[in-house]
Formats: C-alpha cells, structure tokens, sequence
C-alpha cells in the first residue's frame, strides 16, 4: 500500500474521532429536543461508521495514528469553548452552528468513501463502501433538513 492512502486513511479518521465527539456532545446539548434526539440516533451509526473505516484500514494494511487522533480530540474539545457572547450559557448561535459542523463532518466523510470507491484494490468492498457511502449522503440530508430547521434562532437575541 502507498504511503498516500496510509495517510488519507488516518487523516480521516482523526476527523471521525472529533465527529463521534462532536455529534455527542450536540446530542447531548442542542436546545431542540427534536434535533436532540435525531443526532443521538445518529450518534450510533457515526460510531459504527467510524469502526467501518477502521475494518477499511486493516483491510489495506494500516491502522489510526494516535499522533493525528489526539489533537483531533483535543481541538474538538477546544471547539467547545467558542464564545458566542456568552461564558455559562448556549446561544441559540450555538445550535446552529452546531449542526452546520456536523453537516461539514458528514459531508467529508462522504468524500471519504466516494474516492475510496475510485481505488482499485481488491482489498476494498465495493458493496460496503457503497451502503457507507449512501448512508453518509442520508445522514447530511438529515443533518441539513435538521438544520434548516433552526434559520428562526438567527433572528433570537444572544
């Protein structure tokens, strides 16, 4: 295997592990019950996502790099402490900001599989990154429907 794709493989996955942090913590504190409880369903299938990914990178002959997953937590931890005009409390900026993260997330995450898609490696599981792939796209309508959503709190005072 070459060099590039060992690379590509663990900078995507250093992006996973801040998106599973990423779509925890929303679920956990997104102001919309509804939009709440969307994203911890959601949760679950960006976990097994990012198991698939890394069965992918066995399957080729590489693993995560720790090195590039740590500060991939930490700047998500880091995320958290934006200030939107407000120390103790979310704004309803907050939220949507939030979502358009996890819709930026999501949607890399798609690039990811679609160029995989491309290598021809009998190694890869064309069927497999086919339903990841489909699956990624369902999750970003659902993500920017969830999103829409929220275009009122733009008009809410901070």
């Amino acid at each position: 295997m070459g060099k590039a794709i060992e690379t590509y493989l663990q900078d995507h996955h250093a992006g996973s592990v801040a998106g599973v942090d990423a779509f925890r913590r929303v679920a956990e504190h997104h102001g919309d019950p509804e939009v709440r409880a969307a994203l911890e369903r959601m949760s679950a299938e960006i976990e097994a996502d990012q198991e698939a990914l890394v069965e992918v990178m066995e399957s080729l002959g590489t693993q995560p790099a720790a090195l590039k997953d740590l500060p991939a937590k930490i700047g998500e931890k880091f995320a958290r402490l934006k200030l939107v005009n407000r120390f103790s409390e979310r704004s309803p900026l907050n939220d949507v900001e939030d979502l358009e993260l996890l819709v930026m997330a999501v949607h890399g995450k798609s690039l990811g599989w679609s160029l995989l898609l491309g290598v021809e490696d009998e190694r890869l599981d064309r069927e497999r990154l086919t339903a990841l792939l489909r699956r990624a796209r369902e999750q970003g309508e659902e993500l920017d429907a969830l999103r829409h959503g929220q275009a009122a709190k733009l008009l809410e005072e901070d």
